[in-house]
């Protein structure tokens, strides 16, 4: 089953913070959303990393960033009602539509995704 990783993902293996060796095994080859990608760039800015490190990153990694269009959109808004308010970010929404069209696994750090009941499967990196 493919996988499609969380904006957490990256950012563990740029802060080298905990689950950083098994997201980096995880995110070869995975795919995220390019609001995630956005979301990458934006922690970048705020952590004082350089964002062209994370650019770097995904592309050795051969991580695959896929448009987020009309339809994901869609999807991502009426993921708001599967948490509680304020526990899903529209990042976290993008992920995980981004998952459901692909039938993939998700890959993150939020531990509060593997107890909402997501119609996609979530693997926590720690």
């Amino acid at each position: 089953m493919p996988f499609v990783i969380d904006s957490s993902v990256v950012l563990a293996v740029l802060r080298n913070e905990e689950g950083s060796r098994l997201a980096a095994e995880l995110a070869l080859g995975a795919t995220m959303s390019s609001v995630n990608l956005a979301e990458i760039v934006t922690k970048c800015v705020e952590f004082e990393i350089d964002p062209n490190d994370a650019l770097q990153y995904i592309a050795g990694r051969n991580i695959n960033v896929v448009e987020f269009g009309f339809t994901d959109g869609v999807l991502a808004g009426r993921l708001w009602k599967a948490a509680p308010k304020g526990k899903l970010s529209l990042g976290d929404r993008a992920c995980i539509a981004t998952a459901i069209k692909l039938n993939a696994t998700i890959i993150t750090a939020d531990r509060i995704w593997a107890e909402l009941d997501l119609p996609c499967k979530v693997e926590l990196i720690r």
